[in-house]
């Protein structure tokens, strides 16, 4: 990653906004006699060449003068090449180099200006800056220098047999329950929320979740609402020992209704040596089954992110041990707490916030991470 400014493509655009001036915009201790200094005063940033297809004495040649700053063709080829290709190819006509040479200027005057006024002090471009030094600091200690190139296929498939859970999964459900004793409440109260929910699932909710806290007999799952969790036929590949457990304490008749239930829904009760169940099934994941050759490319991805966060933990982890950093947390009690923003009225049969949806998410592809 390369700092670099920005080209205003758009400053015409922006020049052109009726924006309210102040009647003195200057920054941080700017006195009047600042304000008289020239725009050639204010000092220039230089552009390095990089990989230049130009000859020295081609980069030198002055394109435009700004005061005592010239642009040179070498200037304006670096700038250029920082751009995307999409970008550089849309200046191919000399026609939209000029325009790109207006630009430029423009973006120069602009920024002068605002030098000069003060607001190379002002907080906002400060925080800016530092931003930007961060991305260099650790594109250049190459933190962030992990090509995907650096992952073999050999890699790849250690990583992908060592998960199998990632893709390789069996169909889920997550499902809740009401435990009660016999048939005829079990039967009674899959009659009434049938009725409260008026085949709305954000209505069937409401009503389960009273229903729940007052009539529930297990304990453990009131307090999540009735809540059993994600369940299936047969244990996910690569579940952990907790996982299992988990999965051994929900009975299998539960577990064998679930699975053919409709989202928020009641069927029929269903017993087990625990008593009698109603359920609601909240959310139903479709069964994983992705081969190597099918996952090459967001494992790849996978493994870089997990490079780059790995040196960067390091990387930060060396510098607070080498830096002296005092915390005072309990002041941080003395911050106002801001309300929550109301949220509008939702449609009927929204689904309240916080139960989970039917999508199933997938695995990062590199344009993500």
């Amino acid at each position: 990653m390369r700092l670099h400014f920005a080209l205003p493509l758009t400053l015409l655009l922006l020049v052109a906004c009726d924006k309210p001036t102040r009647p003195h915009p200057a920054g941080p201790g700017m006195t009047d006699k600042a304000l008289e200094a020239t725009v050639d005063q204010v000092p220039k940033a230089k552009i390095n060449a990089g990989d230049s297809q130009l000859t020295p004495e081609q980069r030198a040649v002055v394109v435009a003068k700004i005061g005592d700053h010239a642009i040179t063709l070498g200037e304006i080829e670096a700038r250029l090449a920082r751009e995307p290709a999409v970008v550089r190819s849309q200046f191919a006509s000399v026609q939209k180099r000029k325009e790109y040479l207006t630009s430029l200027v423009q973006f120069e005057l602009l920024a002068a200006e605002a030098a000069r006024r003060g607001l190379a002090n002002d907080p906002e471009v400060l925080e800016a800056a530092k931003q930007a030094m961060i991305r260099k600091f650790l594109a250049d200690t190459a933190v962030d220098a992990v090509k995907p190139d650096a992952f073999t296929d050999a890699d790849l498939k250690t990583y992908y047999d060592a998960n199998p859970g990632l893709y390789h999964k069996p169909e889920q459900v997550e499902v809740s329950h009401i435990l009660v004793k016999d048939a005829a409440t079990a039967e009674r109260i899959a009659k009434e929320l049938r009725a409260a929910s008026e085949g709305a699932p954000a209505k069937l909710v409401l009503a389960w979740n009273d229903y729940v806290g007052r009539l529930s007999l297990d304990p453990s799952t009131v307090p999540y609402l009735g809540s059993l969790g994600v369940v299936s036929k047969t244990p996910p590949q690569g579940a952990t020992p907790e996982e299992l457990e988990r999965l051994a304490r929900v009975p299998a008749e539960v577990i064998a209704a679930a699975m053919g239930r409709e989202t928020f829904t009641i069927g029929t009760p269903v017993q087990s040596p625990a008593g009698w169940h109603v359920l609601m099934v909240t959310s139903k994941i479709p069964a994983v089954d992705k081969a190597f050759d099918d996952v090459k490319d967001s494992l790849r991805a996978r493994l870089v992110k997990r490079e780059r966060d790995l040196r960067r933990q390091k990387l930060i982890d060396a510098l607070r041990a080498a830096a002296k950093i005092e915390l005072n947390e309990d002041a941080l009690r003395q911050l106002p707490v801001e309300a929550p923003p109301v949220k509008g009225k939702g449609k009927p049969g929204d689904l309240p916030p916080g139960l989970s949806n039917n999508k199933q998410p997938a695995d990062p592809t590199p344009s993500e991470l």
